[in-house]
């Protein structure tokens, strides 16, 4: 079920769920309880359906070519709005992107071109906002607020990580472009569009695309054993690893990890009317899954009742996890802050690009801040004002990186 497709079932008067989709929403329910990351009782469908009907203002649908837009008048959120599913209206005239979605098949080609094109709808809308007179700017800010009130207020039950996953598409496909975009000017998003990303990891860090052309190295899909029966497989990616780390690791031990990622394949399945996840990964050389190995080994430590398990067989970690039980502490709630570690990564590379004009010195710099600041400090246009410690920490890491 893609998410325009979702989409416009949530926001119908009443969504009728086809057997399939039922089934789908039951598998992604059961992954979820498999790795621990949501308790108690879950609809998931109702979940996203609250996520989705109190977060979007308007669609672009790709069956019938139309934009919808809520309300009745034209206000500057909605303005704002219709300049991202105009995007979209454009990127479909030009690369066909309903006939794309239908015929993809990889979950994670599909996901990694959904943070392109809405990375890129967001990309433009933002370029519009900064177009705004003061007057009009301010004015959509205070639309957006109480927007926001209203969305955190519906979504306030709903779990942290659910959010976080909801949104990062959008996030992490506009930081990829932004970055694609200082590098290669705009031609470089068409031919994002033309050859697009085709696994998490060119969403986590966008340098594995941009600059290494990482592709994902192959790895056999897990067996099952007597009495078990496969809900779902596919390719887990390197954010879901990345969130799924952080947690219960500290952020920047869960960046490290996942930074590694070389590939993967997990099959879902229920044993004995438990349901649980069994993964295969390969980090991008030895070191790399050493790495994946000793942080998972400190995930399971962290889980209560511990029903996972890790071992290293050759270069291939061989992870399973089982539904911990509804009492399951969920972890951290870590999952916005790490999602902003990553974008903070690649902001940070976009503005010293722009700064320097040099790649290498830029992919340097933002790697050696994320480890030293926080997200928040990271976040602050004014880090190291004022405070010659800090000044000195940036101007050093800068200076080694050039």
């Amino acid at each position: 079920m893609t998410g325009e497709e979702f989409r416009r079932e949530v926001t119908a008067e009443k969504a009728e769920l086809t057997d399939d989709q039922r089934e789908e929403i039951q598998q992604a329910t059961s992954m979820l309880r498999a790795l621990g990351l949501v308790e108690g009782q879950l609809d998931l469908f109702e979940a996203s359906n609250d996520l989705a009907g109190a977060g979007i203002l308007g669609l672009y649908s790709y069956e019938d070519e139309r934009i919808r837009i809520r309300g009745t008048t034209l206000t500057p959120a909605s303005e704002s709005t219709l300049v991202h599913e105009l995007t979209h209206a454009l990127q479909d005239q030009h690369f066909d992107l309903g006939e794309r979605f239908d015929d993809s098949s990889d979950s994670s080609e599909s996901n990694a071109l959904r943070a392109l094109v809405e990375g890129d709808a967001s990309r433009i809308e933002t370029a519009y906002q900064e177009g705004l007179s003061d007057k009009k700017r301010a004015k959509l800010d205070e639309e957006q607020a109480a927007v926001g009130e209203t969305f955190e207020q519906n979504v306030k039950d709903i779990s942290q990580i659910l959010r976080t996953f909801a949104v990062a598409p959008y996030a992490l496909g506009e930081a990829l472009l932004q970055l694609a975009v200082v590098i290669d000017g705009n031609d470089a998003v068409d031919a994002l569009f033309r050859d697009p990303p085709k696994t998490e990891e060119h969403l986590l860090d966008p340098w594995t695309l941009l600059q290494d052309h990482d592709r994902a190295l192959e790895v056999t899909k897990p067996r099952l054993g007597a009495g078990e029966e496969e809900l779902d497989s596919g390719p887990f990616g390197a954010v879901t690893w990345y969130l799924l780390l952080a947690e219960r690791l500290p952020l920047v031990d869960a960046f490290d990890a996942a930074d590694g990622w070389g590939g993967d394949s997990y099959v879902a399945f229920e044993r004995d009317g438990v349901s649980c996840v069994r993964i295969h990964y390969k980090g991008d050389n030895a070191l790399d899954g050493v790495q994946m190995h000793r942080a998972l080994r400190t995930w399971i430590a962290a889980l209560p009742g511990a029903p996972a398990s890790v071992q290293r067989v050759g270069p291939v970690l061989r992870f399973e996890s089982c539904d911990p039980g509804p009492a399951a502490d969920v972890g951290s709630q870590s999952s916005d802050t790490a999602l902003q570690l990553a974008l903070a990564r690649t902001y940070v590379a976009v503005g010293f690009l722009r700064s320097t004009g040099e790649r290498a010195a830029s992919r340097c710099f933002a790697e050696e801040l994320v480890h030293v600041f926080t997200p928040e400090q990271i976040a602050d246009p004014n880090l190291g004002a004022g405070d010659p410690v800090i000044q000195q920490q940036i101007h050093a890491l800068a200076t080694a990186c050039l």
